[in-house]
């Protein structure tokens, strides 16, 4: 039997709680700095036992799971250095994983193992009540191992994240940090902006009469937990400070856009790339073909001499169909740009 300890009972550990106790097999003992989240946590059933104090929770753990914000860790992992049994293995949750890894290695004692993890999950739960041990399937966790852990640590992090339905995927500090920072700490930020610059507005009684879906969706990474937000940008400043260059760079050039009294009507102008850009990435990503590049240089297949013949007459439509030619299937991520005009 394998015991776990999960520090830290939002949504993210009390969804991990009821993920491992349903494959049965193992003990999970609850800890969180609240009260209240505490008990919630063991009436939802993702615990076996909640401990008050974090050095007891500690004690026979086999394997620790911090749940907590980023910015939290350094004193978890100094809260608990001094309890941990021998050959025990932490692991986190965390979306910044450079400032963990160089707190894992100072505070941590030589005979613990540590794995850094963080689940990408892509669930859209924002409070633990509405935690789920299923938002774990199929879903990609990021696996960040120092040069310094061994096969065994690595192996029963791969063994618990597997167990829960989850697929490991191996990645350097470095890499993870610049990925997490553009699709998590980015839409943060965004939705931070986005909702602050309309609701400071003289006017933000009467725009709100105006909100729907599209500014719903865009400010809705604005309602998570402002410590946890704060907590992974200040821990990933660097990251997510070169993506906000990024985005600034993208604004400046959509504002000269809209500021051209031409150039903001044209189906090549800077405006209707950016839009069309944007519509057939959006496009490729719901595909799933993101992570392929686009096909450039296309051209049409050259006709037959027959086709030709035809084309002369008929028009090359007709001419293709009567030579018995396919059209080219079309490519529904490329926009049609004849609809700018």
């Amino acid at each position: 039997m394998t015991n776990y300890t999960i520090i830290g009972l939002g949504r993210i550990g009390t969804s991990l709680g009821m993920a491992i106790r349903s494959k049965g097999g193992s003990r999970v003992i609850g800890y969180d700095a609240e009260n209240r989240a505490q008990n919630l946590a063991q009436r939802m059933g993702a615990v076996d036992d909640i401990e008050w104090n974090i050095d007891k929770a500690v004690a026979d753990a086999d394997i620790v799971i911090a749940a907590t914000p980023a910015g939290s860790l350094y004193d978890v992992f100094d809260g608990i250095s001094q309890h941990l049994k021998s050959g025990a293995v932490v692991t986190d949750t965390s979306p910044s994983k450079r400032a963990v890894m160089e707190w894992a290695q100072e505070l941590l004692p030589s005979n613990v193992g540590y794995v850094g993890g963080n689940p990408l999950t892509g669930a859209s739960i924002r409070e633990q009540k509405d935690a789920s041990g299923y938002i774990f399937h199929n879903a990609k966790w990021a696996v960040v191992a120092p040069p310094s852990a061994d096969q065994r640590s690595i192996r029963a992090i791969t063994d618990l994240i597997e167990s829960v339905g989850a697929k490991p995927v191996f990645m350097d500090a470095h890499e993870h940090d610049s990925f997490s920072a553009a699709t998590t700490g980015l839409p943060a930020v965004v939705a931070a902006a986005v909702m602050n610059a309309v609701s400071t507005s003289p006017s933000w009684s009467e725009i709100s009469r105006f909100v729907g879906s599209d500014f719903d969706h865009i400010t809705t990474p604005a309602s998570s937990d402002p410590a946890s937000s704060q907590s992974a940008a200040a821990t990933n400043a660097d990251m997510l400070a070169h993506w906000i260059e990024q985005l600034i760079e993208r604004f400046q050039a959509i504002r000269a856009g809209l500021l051209d009294d031409e150039a903001r009507f044209a189906s090549d102008g800077i405006l209707a790339d950016s839009f069309i850009q944007a519509w057939e990435q959006r496009a490729r990503l719901e595909a799933g073909v993101a992570d392929r590049r686009p096909v450039s240089g296309e051209h049409a297949p050259i006709p037959s001499s027959s086709e030709s013949m035809m084309g002369l007459f008929f028009g090359s439509r007709v001419a293709k169909v009567m030579g018995g030619g396919k059209e080219k299937k079309k490519d529904s991520t490329k926009y049609d740009r004849r609809r700018m005009n």
